[in-house]
């Protein structure tokens, strides 16, 4: 399926938080509202959001950046995506790419903590070229998170290695 990846207007952003209202135990099992608020407040504070569309129009996922206080140079990433991408992660990992790329234009370091217990998006940021630092605990949210980051250098490296594979 062909997707376009444009800035995200606030219809995409109210369709997924109803997606994620209809699934809330699948995407994080937290209390009623929490996630959609989570969402809500994230794209707020966001310095762009983008969607990607399927031909029908529908938004399937989302991406976002957030300036990072102490440091203007790092964006906190963020991402979202249906289960439409269950059965084709490279299609995700090229909207991921381009997408990482536009964020790169802004800060020139992306970074984010990601569960430890979120392999696939661990692998689809590593498989980006994302360095995936190891796990630590993080005894507040009763888990591990890897602490994970990009530069637009590495961005480039991992696209001009796939190239020449």
């Amino acid at each position: 399926m062909r997707y376009q990846v444009q800035l995200a207007t606030s219809v995409d952003v109210a369709f997924l938080a109803a997606v994620i209202d209809e699934d809330h135990d699948q995407w994080s099992g937290e209390r009623d509202g929490m996630q959609i608020n989570r969402l809500l407040q994230t794209c707020a504070c966001s310095a762009q959001v983008w969607a990607a569309r399927d031909s029908n129009g529908t938004p399937t996922a989302l991406w976002g950046v957030t300036p990072v206080s102490d440091d203007p140079d790092v964006g906190h990433l963020w991402m979202l995506a249906c289960e439409t991408f269950d059965n084709n992660p490279t299609e995700l990992e090229s909207l991921s790419r381009l997408v990482f790329g536009e964020m790169l234009s802004q800060f020139p370091r992306l970074e984010n903590y990601v569960d430890s217990r979120k392999v696939r998006a661990i692998e689809l940021l590593r498989s980006i070229g994302f360095a995936v630092e190891p796990a630590v605990p993080r005894p507040t949210d009763d888990a591990n998170f890897h602490r994970v980051w990009i530069d637009s250098d590495r961005l480039l490296t991992g696209v001009t290695s796939q190239l020449l594979n």
